[in-house]
């Protein structure tokens, strides 16, 4: 456990901290007290934040704000905050470490009035660094660990965002492409394509439903249904291998996730994964989850 001296309550999912080195130069120095934090988070991911410091306003002084798990992501703070209102405030600022949750410590109780704390001493070098492994700072926790706090959903990282659970800087937490992209504009392409019979898949799948009583079921997995542009008409053997005379019998329906799991799986393109390994993958998907990605 630790606690972080902060000017107000989160609004990013970000904890920022001052520069040691050269803020021109990014040197090490510079990143040097986020990449503590991240270091220190990967094993002890917890501290509080607690009012504290020049700008912090007087209602919030003193008083402890926030739960929050840090991970092991740091890097500018320019990189990790798109509102250039909070940039400017965070300006002296610059390096920061990703938050990935945040709870309020209901009813923000003071340090001395509520929590029976002699002082404000424990934010002593908690300014710009989370301060921890701090005798006062534990038996702090004794006292807060029972309380009530309350995640705030509203602090989200983006969707983009995956913490590698391990200490790494980031150039920025947000995808890199734009949130907003122009589709559906109509365009001509010319294209070679290998020729299929169109009446053989109809024909393949025309069978399937005379032998399932109505219904076509996938070959693999067992899902059913009376549309038929649910299924597709597998080729046990690819097309890419060549021409020939297709039977019947060289075709299976599957439905199209067993149909793309028959060829992105296999280690050979030309030769697909056979149906009846994936049926067994399905069975055993249904028995353990993880066995699919084996």
């Amino acid at each position: 456990m630790g606690v972080k001296a902060v000017w107000g309550r989160s609004s990013e999912p970000v904890m920022c901290f001052g520069s040691h080195g050269n803020v021109a130069l990014k040197d090490r120095a510079h990143f040097s007290l986020a990449r503590t934090t991240a270091e220190r988070s990967v094993d002890q991911p917890y501290f509080l934040t607690i009012g504290g410091g020049d700008q912090v306003p007087d209602d919030l002084r003193g008083r402890v704000l926030e739960l929050v798990r840090s991970t092991g992501v740091y890097g500018e703070t320019t990189a990790f905050v798109r509102d250039d209102e909070l940039k400017a405030r965070l300006a002296q600022w610059p390096v920061a470490v990703i938050i990935s949750e945040v709870y309020s410590v209901v009813s923000e109780p003071r340090l001395v009035q509520d929590l029976g704390q002699p002082d404000h001493r424990i934010l002593t070098n908690a300014f710009d660094r989370v301060k921890r492994d701090d005798a006062q700072i534990r038996l702090l926790w004794e006292v807060l660990k029972d309380r009530e706090i309350e995640r705030r959903w509203e602090i989200q990282l983006p969707s983009g965002f995956r913490d590698p659970g391990r200490v790494q800087m980031f150039g920025s937490m947000y995808p890199r492409l734009d949130s907003t992209s122009s589709e559906g504009k109509r365009v001509w392409k010319l294209q070679r394509d290998m020729e299929r019979d169109a009446a053989l898949a109809r024909a393949t799948k025309a069978a399937n439903r005379a032998r399932n009583g109505g219904v076509i079921i996938c070959e693999a997995c067992g899902y059913s249904d009376s549309l038929s542009m649910m299924f597709d008409a597998h080729h046990r053997n690819p097309l890419s291998i060549g021409p020939r005379e297709t039977r019947l019998d060289d075709l299976a329906v599957l439905c199209p996730t067993c149909h793309r799991w028959s060829h992105a799986k296999a280690e050979d393109k030309l030769s697909p994964v056979p149906v009846h390994e994936i049926a067994e993958a399905m069975r055993l998907a249904r028995v353990n989850p993880m066995a699919a990605d084996d």
